[in-house]
């Protein structure tokens, strides 16, 4: 049987993970531009942030919580990387769309995609304050090591599976052919959206 503490917090998980942001836009860009492989990567590395900031939260600190300093220094980068995430999404709408299944999907090494995910979301700092959050506010102070090891297991394995799901679907023919077609203008809002975000970021950081 699941506690009501266990099922508390993988609700707020999920509704966390179905938020739309910047890892959803890498992702679905990264599946039409570059195919299911570099989706794929791109999962693993967001996976893999997100299991480092579930790994910090279960040791019972945060480095983001205690250390203002690093805190706004996370967020300036957060905010450049968003920035030159955009424009490289603009930039690229520019270029003519692979065809459905053709081989310019591939162009893309793995480890670029492993390496775009990771970054996306370790230098998102609201991953690290909600998996702090999470664990504060919903695991009792009495809950167990091993109990709380499975929490963040499953949490990291939803992160992965939500991910790779999407990816996969998007990778499908007929969303591929369909969504193809829209390439260019999802980049291009895509790559708007990211500026944007960078842009509220870095004025929150000056404000």
């Amino acid at each position: 049987m699941f506690s009501s503490e266990f099922l508390l917090l993988a609700s707020a998980h999920l509704l966390a993970l179905a938020s739309p942001g910047p890892d959803f836009l890498l992702l679905v860009r990264g599946a039409l531009r570059h195919g299911r492989g570099y989706g794929l990567a791109a999962s693993a590395g967001i996976a893999a942030a997100n299991g480092l900031y579930i790994a910090l939260a279960i040791a019972g600190f945060s480095l983001l919580q205690h250390s203002p300093a690093l805190l706004v220094a996370m967020q300036w980068l957060a905010s450049l990387y968003l920035a030159w995430l955009g424009w490289m999404f603009m930039r690229a709408s520019l270029e003519p769309a692979p065809w459905p299944g053709s081989a310019g999907r591939q162009a893309a090494a793995a480890w670029r995609g492993v390496g775009a995910g990771f970054l996306s979301a370790l230098l998102n700092p609201k991953n690290g304050l909600f998996y702090f959050g999470l664990f504060t506010l919903m695991v009792e102070a009495h809950t167990g090591l091993p109990r709380k090891l499975f929490y963040g297991v499953w949490m990291f394995g939803a992160v992965l599976a939500w991910d790779a799901g999407l990816v996969c679907l998007m990778a499908q023919p007929r969303v591929a052919a369909l969504l193809d077609r829209a390439l260019p203008m999802v980049e291009r809002v895509a790559g708007l959206l990211l500026m944007v975000a960078a842009a509220a970021l870095a004025v929150t950081r000056s404000a």
